[in-house]
């Protein structure tokens, strides 16, 4: 299973969500699911948000070398599942390429429990409490993702 992660500028929320879930998997030793990140508004090669990278380090996970992408038919094609951070990422996935709206589903929908396809916050260039918020909720949306993934049996 192909999983890609979109959001705004791919530095920030989908790259944490990547990270995050690859982590997850390793632990497992789950190689059958590979997981990426696009941006719809990417500008190619930016580096990651440090303020993401430092969570993930406080976390023990060390990011491989990220440069952000903009999202292409090749990754749309690629995917099986698309999770998008807010409704805007996939309405306008779902307009370049309206075959993609059958793979696309929202990481705030997981973070939620399943009641809300919520948006997920974009922190970007704000307060500290936003990227708490974010990092909640990306986490909290990974875990439930990789639950349903491996089976309700998995303990994360």
């Amino acid at each position: 299973m192909n999983i890609l992660f979109v959001c705004t500028a791919n530095i920030s929320r989908s790259f944490l969500a990547e990270h995050l879930l690859r982590h997850i998997l390793r632990s497992y030793e789950l190689y059958n699911i590979s997981v990426s990140s696009a941006g719809i508004n990417a500008s190619p090669d930016a580096d990651p948000d440090p303020k993401m990278v430092d969570h993930l380090l406080r976390k023990g996970i060390r990011s491989e070398e990220h440069k952000a992408r903009q999202i292409t038919k090749e990754d749309v094609d690629w995917a099986h599942r698309i999770l998008v951070m807010e409704k805007m990422h996939a309405d306008i996935l779902e307009e370049i390429w309206p075959e993609a709206r059958a793979k696309v589903d929202f990481l705030g929908r997981f973070a939620s429990g399943g009641l809300v396809d919520d948006d997920i916050i974009d922190p970007f260039g704000k307060s500290p409490y936003h990227y708490r918020v974010a990092e909640a909720q990306i986490s909290l949306g990974i875990e439930a993702l990789a639950k349903e993934l491996m089976g309700p049996s998995i303990l994360i």
